[in-house]
């Protein structure tokens, strides 16, 4: 990557920054504040951005990765393989059949979230824990590592993957 750096006298100060695609990324810093971002390509302005301090600092805060964090390619596929998406069919006399999620203390208890309940193709998602009844039959699409899976299953009891 080539950084170029260059005075303007009376004026304030020009970096430009050479990027992977060909194109060029040309900052001008005034000395009243005003910045003007320019990308070009063969030294003509395709695109011609006036921005205050403010905007500015706000878009540096962006591009440093002050305001968010991307997960690296590497870290999510570490995450991936440990965290699973499971369906859970909840049978006649399991230990969930009629109760709340907040009841049975799921997360608690196995440290498995339930996403979803699917009752009979309808959908309920981001159940309310204190308010949603587990019925006989529904099917819980559940998020969590295999072991934290294999506990909330023994605690139901009666149910099938």
């Amino acid at each position: 990557m080539n950084i170029r750096e260059a005075d303007l006298p009376g004026i304030g100060k020009k970096f430009s920054l050479e990027l992977r695609c060909g194109l060029e990324l040309v900052l001008v810093i005034y000395n009243s504040g005003k910045r003007e971002l320019f990308i070009q390509e063969d030294g003509e302005n395709l695109i011609n951005i006036e921005l205050t301090e403010e905007e500015s600092k706000n878009l540096g805060f962006i591009l440093a990765g002050a305001l968010y964090q991307p997960i690296r390619q590497d870290r999510m596929e570490l995450i991936l393989k440990q965290v699973v998406i499971e369906w859970i069919k909840v049978e006649k006399g399991s230990n969930f059949c009629n109760k709340t999620i907040a009841d049975l203390e799921i997360r608690r208890k196995t440290g498995a979230s339930i996403i979803v309940i699917d009752r009979n193709g309808d959908m309920i998602p981001s159940p309310d824990p204190y308010k949603q009844v587990i019925l006989e039959g529904d099917t819980l699409i559940v998020v969590g590592t295999r072991n934290q899976i294999q506990e909330l299953l023994k605690l139901c009891g009666r149910c099938s993957t």
